[in-house]
């Protein structure tokens, strides 16, 4: 009775964690990418890279920049027209999407 028990209870925690890895995965799969009326101009630097964000859409936009390998950029709100440089500095990252936040 007792290994029975046992086995229960690690069942248990088991499940728990692995609930808990998903429901922590869940912000960051929900992440879109930003629409096309976003621009992006992306542009190698020789200590990272530059994004020049730019809202061309109806109305204000809130998009970041996913940097693989590193910290991604913080959340711009772009008004109409509206334009941000978002400055990566370092050896490990890499430009890899912009996503609304």
């Amino acid at each position: 009775m007792r290994k029975s028990r046992t086995a229960a209870q690690a069942a248990v925690t088991a499940v728990a964690l692995v609930g808990s890895l998903a429901l922590s995965a869940a912000p960051a799969a929900a992440a879109t990418t930003a629409p096309s009326c976003v621009g992006r101009m992306v542009t190698e630097t020789t200590n990272g890279f530059d994004v020049l964000l730019t809202n061309n859409c109806s109305g204000t936009r809130s998009v970041k920049v996913v940097v693989s390998l590193a910290s991604d950029s913080r959340c711009y709100k772009l008004a109409r027209g509206a334009s941000e440089l978002y400055i990566y500095t370092g050896v490990l990252g890499n430009y890899d999407r912009t996503v609304n936040c």
